[in-house]
């Protein structure tokens, strides 16, 4: 049982014999225990005396020493005491602080897992892109989030898949396709105008050229004069005429050749950003496999669809919804919202508990759309939770970054992870919360010194390891059960300050990953690595007195073990020397 909840016990047997308390009376208060920043003033405290004081018509402090006097002596407890204006402190024993130095031992990066009470299947949806051009520097952020955060879950006993929904069907890949077409015809050497509704960029071109060594040829002219209007009219009128042109086997190969290089593409720029998904679903497959028409019936079936001007209806706006939607358009045609019910449908389908969704936070008003076509098929609106990700802006300096490079109008994600690196791009992009604009410091990130947080993260956990290695070159092997032994030996402030810290680790994991914060891993690796920094500087860790220095090295071991396990939530490394 963890101390918290020993604590709790404590209380609740107190106020029973204090105050006559039963269960449900003390659950309907709600009793409350939180670690203190500042250890001055106790490991842990609870405000149950201020919340019972309107209650019990007694001042708080008055209440606060009854459950004092009523508390059981523990010898995980060194003292309790009441402040004002009716707080209870409680101090742990030295041997119960230094315990959590043998947890870690004893378990290694297994410190601080499976900590959830209800453990969920989640199904976790994040990046999702088109797959009609690279990955730009927005969706890195939604990549190093996700990947960090199923981590995350998985860390505190969540079972995770992850999964990227490949927008493989529609409009924009038949303008993908379009566009790979212009290009050959301009490589056989016809002389076509600017079309701006068309997809640019090197990848396009390079697609179109590994074509053509395929031996991939139109051969036949294209006539711009039947597209006019505006630029989607434009493009419309183009799909129709490649189409007719080109044929319908020849446009179906070159859309599908196409697709499989985006796809390629946009795997391989994941996977060097050590990003892991499970899996790929198509959309393709949702017409393929008559979802689509399944989850149109079971919307009808639930009386939740009505036919109006030749289309389908969804009835959104009973599940809050500012209005309904169409579904199945007149011509017969899907809408994109069908493929989303019957997306997330088939989640619910394949047996998972919880659905996650990353989206931009441009998606807001596409929340409760997706909520209202979840409950329409008979699945619950809480079984569906979405994670808005703010936008953003690379800076170099104090000098913001256009975001356009030659390759389209946009930064690929892999020219900012090949500037600074992998490591220091996943810190940065999860070192603020999700819901906060961030500004990318492209010369920060680059940075070797102590301004550099993952930089100085990374450092501390080299500089443990090269102590130990200090230790081995003077012959100072380290012996775990003397260190173990002599744990009362670490008295320093810093010290008591770092293992009440390493304490912390498995309620920052749980609360993390209840609340998706991923930041507030970041920012405890910050903590804890500036606690070791300080400690390296001011302290003796090569010594002849062999209880104090084992002792020590068993604390940096301990330190090391949680930096290694948090960076790789992170999916950032922890090498050994720098």
């Amino acid at each position: 049982m963890r101390i918290e909840d020993k604590i709790k016990e404590l209380i609740v047997t107190a106020l029973t014999k204090s105050q006559g308390m039963n269960n449900d009376e003390i659950n309907e208060v709600g009793l409350e225990l939180s670690r203190n920043k500042n250890n001055e003033h106790g490991d842990f405290s609870s405000n149950i005396a201020l919340k019972l004081s309107g209650k019990l018509k007694r001042s708080p402090m008055v209440v606060a020493e009854e459950i004092i006097n009523s508390i059981h002596v523990s010898d995980e407890l060194e003292r309790t005491e009441f402040v004002k204006p009716g707080f209870i402190n409680f101090y742990l024993s030295a041997e119960k602080k230094h315990s959590v130095l043998e947890e870690i031992t004893s378990k290694g990066k297994a410190f601080g897992s499976s900590c959830v009470s209800e453990k969920k299947k989640i199904l976790l949806e994040f990046v999702s892109a088109n797959p009609t051009g690279p990955l730009h520097v927005g969706h890195g952020r939604h990549a190093a989030f996700g990947d960090s955060l199923a981590r995350l879950l998985r860390k505190s006993g969540h079972e995770v898949f992850t999964e990227y929904y490949l927008n493989d069907a529609g409009r924009q890949i038949d303008i993908l396709c379009v566009s790979v077409m212009f290009e050959l015809l301009l490589l056989e050497g016809q002389k076509l105008g600017q079309v701006d509704g068309l997809y640019k960029g090197s990848y396009i071109k390079e697609i179109a050229g590994g074509l053509r060594e395929e031996g991939v040829a139109i051969n036949k002219k294209i006539s711009l004069a039947k597209a006019s209007g505006s630029d989607d009219e434009i493009v419309d009128a183009l799909i129709l005429e490649f189409k007719d042109v080109a044929g319908d086997e020849l446009f179906q190969m070159v859309l599908e050749k196409t697709v499989l290089q985006m796809t390629k593409l946009l795997k391989d720029d994941l996977s060097d950003f050590r990003v892991r998904q499970d899996g790929f679903y198509s959309e393709k497959s949702l017409f393929s496999e008559g979802r689509i028409e399944e989850a149109c019936g079971i919307i009808k079936k639930n009386g939740n669809a009505y036919e109006r001007d030749g289309a389908l209806w969804l009835e959104s706006t009973k599940y809050g919804d500012d209005k309904d939607r169409v579904v199945i358009r007149e011509d017969g045609r899907s809408t994109y919202f069908a493929s989303d019910i019957a997306y997330h449908h088939h989640k619910k389908v394949r047996g998972f508990d919880l659905l996650i969704n990353v989206l931009g936070s441009d998606h807001h008003g596409y929340v409760s759309r997706l909520e209202a076509g979840l409950a329409s098929t008979g699945n619950k609106v809480s079984d569906l939770e979405v994670i808005l990700m703010q936008f953003v802006t690379l800076y170099r300096g104090k000098k913001k970054i256009q975001m356009s490079t030659r390759s389209g109008n946009f930064v690929p994600m892999r020219d900012l992870y090949s500037e600074v690196g992998v490591d220091a791009a996943r810190f940065f992009y999860v070192s603020r919360s999700h819901d906060q604009h961030l500004d990318f410091d492209l010369e920060l990130a680059t940075k070797q010194n102590n301004k550099n947080p993952v930089y100085y993260i990374q450092y501390a956990n080299a500089r443990i390891k090269s102590v130990i290695k200090e230790n081995e070159k003077r012959g100072y092997l380290f012996d775990e059960a003397l260190g173990k032994s002599n744990l009362g030996k670490l008295k320093l402030p810093i010290e008591e300050d770092i293992i009440s810290l390493l304490g912390k680790y498995p309620e920052t994991i749980l609360k993390s990953s209840n609340s998706r914060e991923v930041n507030k891993i970041a920012n405890y690796l910050k903590s804890l690595s500036q606690l070791f920094h300080s400690y390296y500087g001011s302290t003796k860790f090569v010594s002849d007195e062999d209880g104090l220095r084992n002792a020590r090295l068993l604390l940096l071991k301990c330190v090391s073990t949680v930096i290694e396990d948090g960076l790789d939530i992170l999916g950032v490394s922890a090498p050994t020397k720098m």
